[in-house]
């Protein structure tokens, strides 16, 4: 596969991928402050808990799907030999711990690196978001006081 290719269909999947998490954080927003208001009677601990794991929860999804995706066109690319092999790669790369025990032929390790950029980003998006609810649902951690 040539460079422009890899560039081409790796910015392709980079972005339904982000499209896919800021989708998913769209959706989470409104949906993370219905359950706050359903939860306004609880002793604010429980509704730390409840709140914070529905949005870790809705994140791993995300990141999961994305995973999935990654794995499906490593494997569609015939990068490697069976879909485990693939899915192990796409998480390792898209985690980007990068063990360095798999490695792609040169026609595909441009497209490979932006596996990686997809996971850095959308951890980036998820730790904002992470630390946005935690401020608000403890406000007395944003106090300068």
């Amino acid at each position: 596969m040539t460079a422009a290719s890899q560039i081409l269909l790796g910015s392709t999947l980079l972005t339904i991928c982000a499209l896919i998490h800021v989708s998913a954080v769209a959706m989470l927003v409104p949906f993370l402050s219905y359950v706050a208001d359903r939860l306004e009677k609880y002793q604010s601990g429980f509704q730390t808990l409840i709140i914070t794991g529905l949005n870790v929860l809705i994140l791993l999804v995300a990141h999961t799907v994305q995973v999935w995706a990654w794995a499906l066109a490593f494997f569609a690319m015939r990068a490697f030999d069976d879909f485990p092999t693939s899915f192990y790669f796409a998480t390792a790369t898209y985690t980007t711990l990068g063990y360095g025990d798999l490695l792609l032929g040169s026609g595909l390790r441009i497209f490979g690196t932006f596996a990686a950029i997809t996971g850095l980003l959308t951890f980036g998006i998820s730790t904002a978001l992470l630390m946005g609810v935690i401020v608000r649902l403890l406000p007395s951690l944003d106090d300068d006081e």
